[in-house]
């Protein structure tokens, strides 16, 4: 058959309008391949987030926004071990808080990721590190060493601590108070001085360390004991101390910067000097404050060099004392406590010293109280010769007495 020019584009439209309806149809057939799946939501990450190490755990902390996430899932370990959590209902400015426990000691990178209730349209992950602390940490710990201790009074007792330690975060003491309880005692490690006004006696202490600033956990060294020694003297209370004479004792000083309160102030570098034209045995008094039953002293040379164990320095001194102010300069009136002299290692003559001898003097004297002498208040120093035998000035660096405690 024969096909004329307009059937020729008759059959030409033809053609093209099927092939046009043909492709159509297989485009089509691609989007409604997804459109049955229905529409992707997707979910987002969680806007932020922080961990804190713990004792074979971490804490969690995030911020989530999004309304779609209902579930949050943190791997670990290379996605190996992962925890899953619902998020509870909250304000979008909120923060949420969650422990992953059973930790083995490391340091782990957590990944956080949220969808929707059916465990589908995952967000992102958003990573944080932390550390798990246990044994390994533990092991290493050691405890913060106490310098010193003294009884300020007779359950009063004062610890001297030594530096902080890394990581440390205090000691806690534990004790028998004078309840006949247990006490406990927080001591912060910036503390250098502690003071237990209710200490009866069985100290223990153990150390607290936190392996970092934000750790939610603390670790423990364990308890140990302390040995305090039982308290058998208590050292009198300076502050107490005043000037007081007797009738017919005056009281004499050489100048202002040598005045008898130098005996008491806590340090021999400066002392009480005095001018006595009437020769030795001189006698100078004082109020201890209080009355006590003395035990022992101790007894400070003005340690100058050139003046340690030569000039204006007590050789040899009485000590005596009355529980009543009522005396004067008749010795019957008082109670002898005994005679005493300043000691020199080296005997050397008088104007020649060894190292030992000045650090000897430095120390100070001890001297025992005679232990049949009852409870005294007033003091009575008589001087009665000095290292270089002159009878006419004469000088005391410090004094500190102890009381006898039952």
């Amino acid at each position: 058959m024969k096909l004329t020019g307009s059937s020729n584009k008759v059959l030409c439209l033809c053609l093209a309008l099927f092939t046009l309806f043909n492709s159509c149809s297989k485009m089509n057939d691609l989007h409604d391949k997804y459109l049955k799946r229905g529409e992707t939501i997707y979910v987002a990450k969680p806007d932020s987030v922080f961990a804190f190490a713990g004792k074979e755990r971490v804490k969690i902390r995030y911020w989530e926004s999004d309304p779609k996430s209902v579930k949050l899932v943190v791997y670990w370990l290379s996605r190996t071990d992962s925890m899953v959590f619902d998020i509870p209902v909250h304000a979008p400015k909120d923060s949420i808080e969650i422990i992953i426990p059973n930790l083995s000691e490391y340091n782990y990178l957590f990944e956080l990721v949220t969808m929707n209730s059916k465990m589908e349209n995952r967000s992102l992950s958003l990573n944080v590190n932390a550390s798990s602390y246990g044994d390994q940490f533990r092991s290493h710990l050691l405890d913060r060493a106490m310098e010193s201790y003294r009884w300020l009074d007779r359950n009063k007792l004062e610890i001297k601590w030594r530096g902080a330690i890394e990581k440390g975060v205090g000691c806690e003491l534990l004790y028998d108070n004078i309840d006949g309880n247990r006490a406990t005692r927080f001591v912060p490690m910036a503390e250098n001085l502690t003071q237990i006004e209710d200490f009866e006696g069985e100290l223990e202490m153990r150390t607290v360390f936190l392996p970092e600033k934000t750790a939610i956990d603390t670790f423990n060294t364990p308890f140990k004991s302390i040995n305090i020694e039982p308290l058998s003297e208590l050292e009198l209370d300076k502050t107490l101390f005043k000037q007081w004479n007797p009738p017919q004792i005056p009281y004499t000083y050489y100048d202002w910067t040598s005045t008898i309160d130098k005996l008491w102030d806590n340090t021999p570098a400066t002392q009480y000097l005095t001018f006595t034209p009437s020769g030795f045995p001189y006698s100078f008094t004082f109020d201890l404050g209080q009355t006590v039953k003395l035990k022992r002293f101790k007894h400070w040379q003005r340690i100058d060099r050139g003046v340690v164990y030569r000039i204006q320095n007590v050789k040899k001194f009485q000590l005596w004392g009355s529980a009543t102010s009522d005396v004067t300069d008749d010795f019957s009136e008082w109670i002898k406590l005994g005679d005493f002299e300043v000691y020199k290692p080296s005997g050397l003559p008088w104007g020649q010293e060894t190292d030992e001898d000045i650090a000897y003097a430095t120390q100070g004297d001890n001297f025992t109280i005679d232990p049949n002498a009852p409870p005294v208040r007033y003091i009575r120093y008589v001087v009665e010769d000095s290292w270089d035998g002159a009878q006419n000035l004469f000088t005391v660096g410090e004094l500190t007495f102890f009381q006898e405690v039952h």
